[in-house]
């Protein structure tokens, strides 16, 4: 997953919830702790994250893994704080032809 301020910033999910108020470290440990988690962790699990300078945090549960668009599609609910604001919601990322897992429409599931 690429998380950066830009991403945060045109990301529909991401301008309004807590992802916009994170610094770029809490950016960094979410991303780690997502890619850790879609690339390595079974459905089922959840891992948690806290910034390491600020009260950013949040949970994120893997779901179903399943094939779509001829690649490995992973189902996520994810809950994260920042300065405040929680923002929670399911979502769906699947891998690039680089192997970068990238957020995708719920709605094309099979």
């Amino acid at each position: 997953v690429i998380m950066t301020p830009a991403t945060a910033g045109n990301t529909w999910f991401a301008r309004e919830s807590a992802v916009a108020y994170m610094s770029d470290a809490d950016r960094a440990i979410l991303t780690s702790t997502m890619n850790d988690l879609l690339n390595s962790q079974p459905d089922g699990t959840t891992v948690s994250w806290k910034g390491p300078d600020s009260d950013a945090s949040g949970k994120i549960a893997v779901g179903k893994t399943h094939q779509d668009y001829g690649t490995t599609c992973r189902l996520i609910k994810m809950e994260n704080t920042a300065k405040g604001v929680t923002g929670a919601g399911n979502y769906r990322l699947c891998k690039d032809d680089k192997s970068i897992w990238r957020f995708a429409p719920l709605s094309n599931i099979k």
